[in-house]
């Protein structure tokens, strides 16, 4: 879908006719064939343990989560689905990434051994997400980048702290890529990254739409061909160490 157009192009189509699209997304047959067939077979699955054998549900479970890659995690998937996520001892408390507690929560109804989809909010909220992840993912293998700008522009504003954006790694390599940090910047400790990110980063922005969406313009804009003798092509063609003692004196910035 937009293939062809270049990933900051193809964002500029979405931001002025993404409703269209996502609608001709979603009825397409076989999108429209696996979502009906959802709907009529998850209700029936008695248990987490019918959940977890089904894979077909549990990955469309998953994709409403962004979570569609740990599908093989079954140990991790069954405490996640079965303990409670208020008890400060539970595993989804002890997982930096905020999806998990996410899909801990929307699962409820199935840690008391009843059905966990017989719910029709709950069923309605893990298509609506799935179908969202979908398109996102399509455009993303058209234009390189643009799934996680879309992600970006869609959950950006639920950031309240540096600790929160560094938990969603798609959310905090946008912000590395709109930042124009290196991938070295990779490579600095945990606190390193933390302490730098606290100082560049102006969070009142995440609760901006259009400044989100000039910072997801940003991030698309770094993945674009640079020419050599820009100052962010000089600083990605530098050493590692040359490019962390960078990150440390020079003055980078979110602002837009």
């Amino acid at each position: 879908m937009l293939a062809g157009l270049g990933a900051l192009s193809a964002l500029a189509v979405v931001e002025r006719q993404g409703e269209a699209l996502r609608a001709r997304f979603t009825a397409r047959r076989d999108i429209a064939a696996e979502v009906t067939r959802f709907r009529e077979s998850a209700p029936a699955l008695a248990s987490t343990d019918a959940l977890l054998k089904d894979r077909r549900a549990l990955t469309m479970v998953l994709e409403a989560f962004q979570l569609e890659s740990e599908i093989d995690k079954r140990a991790i998937l069954r405490r996640v689905l079965t303990e409670d996520p208020s008890e400060q001892g539970s595993l989804v408390n002890r997982l930096a990434d905020p999806r998990w507690k996410q899909l801990a929560e929307a699962m409820g109804a199935g840690r008391n051994g009843g059905p966990p989809l017989a719910n029709a909010q709950v069923l309605d909220r893990i298509v609506e997400g799935a179908l969202t992840n979908r398109f996102e993912k399509e455009m993303g293998e058209a234009n390189p980048g643009m799934r996680e700008a879309l992600y970006f522009r869609r959950m950006a504003g639920r950031v309240g702290s540096v600790s929160q954006l560094m938990a969603d790694r798609a959310l905090a390599e946008v912000a590395r890529g709109a930042l124009g940090l290196p991938r070295q910047y990779g490579l600095l400790s945990f606190e390193q990254q933390r302490d730098l990110l606290t100082r560049r980063v102006d969070l009142q922005q995440f609760q901006d739409p259009k400044a989100i969406a000039r910072l997801a313009q940003r991030y698309l804009a770094q993945l674009e061909p640079a020419e050599s003798t820009s100052p962010t092509a000089a600083l990605f063609g530098r050493g590692d160490a040359n490019a962390i003692a960078t990150l440390a004196t020079r003055r980078l910035s979110l602002r837009v």
